[in-house]
C-alpha cells in the first residue's frame, strides 16, 4: 500500500500585492507547487492520496484557487483512475459558522474523492482492505474528543486529522500512533515526523506573512510505503525565499547604510531577483532611510518579489516607544508620498508586521 500525504495545500494565498496577468503572484506560486506535486505523484503511482487541511487559505476560495485543485484532481483521476483521494478542511478553509460546511464540500462529487468538511466521518475501501477515518479541523474542536478506533477486519487502518494530536487528558484528537498503520497530520507548515508511521506533511510553499522564517526549509510531501513501514519526505522546488543574518551599520549615515545593503544583496547567490527578501539592520536610524539616494530603495524593491527590511530592536536607543515604521514615516516630508509608499511596502517594524 503506497501513500502519498500532501498538506496545507493553502490554495488561494495572496501576499505582497504583486500580480502577474491580474492574478497575484504568490497565489501563483501555490498552485504551481500544487502542481508539481501533482506531477510527482503520478509517477510514485499511490494507492491512495491523503490531504490532511488547509487545502484552501480561506472558506471562500477564489476561482484560480478552486481551478488549481480541480485540475490537480482530474490529473490524478484521468491517470490514476484507481487512486482514492481522501480530504479533510482545516482551519482556514472552515467557515465559522457552523451550519456552512465550505467549499471543501463540493469536492466530494468528484470521482475518487472523499471530501470531509465539517463532520466526522469513516471510508471503507473493501479494494484495498482498508478504513480511513477523516477528521477535518471541526470535529476537532470541542468534547467528546474524537478517539476512534482502528477496524481488526481491515489490513490497513489510516487517520487523516487537521489539528493537534494528544494523549488521552489532552484537548483534541486522541490517537495512538503505534494503533494505526499511518497518520496523516496537517496543521504544521514543516515536516515532522510523530511517530514510525505518523507525520505532519508540511506545507508545499512558505506561506504566512513572514516566509523568511522558513526559509531553511524545504518543502514538499510524504510518500509512505504501508507494507515496508518506510515513509520519506518528498521536496517540492518553491520561490526562493533570503534570510540575510543581521548587519551592523553606524547611525547617521545614509551613504554608508545604502553602500551596506547594496553589498548584502550582491552577496546573495544569484541575486534578488523575483526572490523574497528580508534584510536585518542593527544601529542605524529609521529616518536613516531619506538620505538614500533617489531611487535605490524602489530599484530594489522592483526587482525583489518582495524586499522587507528589519530594524533590530537596539537600533535608535533612546528613540520614543514607536514602531519602526512610525518613526521613519514620521522622518519623512508630508509630500513624499513616493517614498511613503516604498517604505509601507518593504519596512518592518519590531512587532513584525509587515506593510501592504
Amino acid at each position: 500500500m503506497i501513500v502519498v500525504h500532501l498538506s496545507d495545500l493553502h490554495l488561494g494565498h495572496r501576499a505582497f500585492s504583486r500580480s502577474d496577468r491580474g492574478q497575484n503572484v504568490r497565489e501563483q506560486d501555490l498552485a504551481r507547487a500544487f502542481q508539481r506535486a501533482v506531477e510527482v505523484t503520478l509517477e510514485v503511482g499511490p494507492d491512495l492520496v491523503l490531504v490532511s487541511g488547509d487545502v484552501f487559505d480561506r472558506p471562500d476560495p477564489p476561482p484560480g484557487a478552486l481551478v488549481a485543485l480541480t485540475r490537480g484532481l482530474e490529473a490524478l483521476h484521468s491517470e490514476l483512475p484507481g487512486t482514492r483521494v481522501l480530504m479533510v478542511a482545516g482551519a482556514r478553509d472552515t467557515p465559522w459558522m457552523d451550519e456552512d460546511s465550505g467549499a471543501l464540500a463540493a469536492l466530494d462529487s468528484f470521482p475518487n474523492v472523499d471530501a470531509a468538511s465539517s463532520r466526522a466521518r469513516t471510508v471503507v475501501l473493501s479494494g484495498h482492505s482498508a478504513q480511513v477515518v477523516l477528521l477535518p479541523y471541526r470535529s476537532t474542536l470541542s468534547r467528546p474528543w474524537p478517539a476512534p478506533d482502528p477496524d481488526p477486519r481491515r489490513r490497513w487502518n489510516l487517520v487523516v486529522a487537521h489539528g493537534r494530536v494528544t494523549g488521552a487528558d489532552g484537548p483534541g484528537v486522541v490517537l495512538d500512533p503505534d494503533r494505526w498503520d499511518y497518520l496523516a497530520l496537517g496543521g504544521l507548515h514543516s515536516f515532522q515526523r510523530v511517530g514510525e508511521r505518523a507525520a505532519y506533511a508540511g506545507a508545499l510553499e512558505r506561506v504566512g506573512p513572514a516566509p523568511w522564517e522558513e526559509a531553511a526549509e524545504e518543502k514538499g510531501f510524504v510518500v509512505a510505503d504501508l507494507s515496508t513501514g518506510s515513509l520519506r519526505f518528498q521536496p517540492v522546488p518553491g520561490r526562493p525565499v533570503v534570510a540575510m543574518a543581521p548587519t551592523r551599520v553606524p547611525p547617521g549615515d545614509p551613504a554608508a547604510l545604502q553602500s551596506r545593503i547594496l553589498e548584502v544583496t550582491r552577496e546573495i547567490p544569484g541575486g534578488i531577483e523575483g526572490k523574497i527578501v528580508r534584510i536585518r539592520l542593527a544601529g542605524p536610524l529609521p529616518g536613516d532611510l531619506r538620505g538614500l539616494e533617489p531611487g535605490f530603495l524602489a530599484g530594489l524593491a522592483d526587482r525583489a518579489l518582495h524586499l522587507s527590511i528589519e530594524f533590530e530592536e537596539d537600533s535608535a536607543p533612546g528613540a520614543p516607544a514607536l514602531s519602526v515604521m512610525a518613526r521613519a514615516l514620521e522622518a519623512l516630508d508630508s509630500t513624499d508620498e513616493r517614498a511613503r509608499a516604498i517604505l509601507e511596502r518593504i519596512l518592518v517594524g519590531e512587532e513584525g508586521g509587515v506593510g501592504p
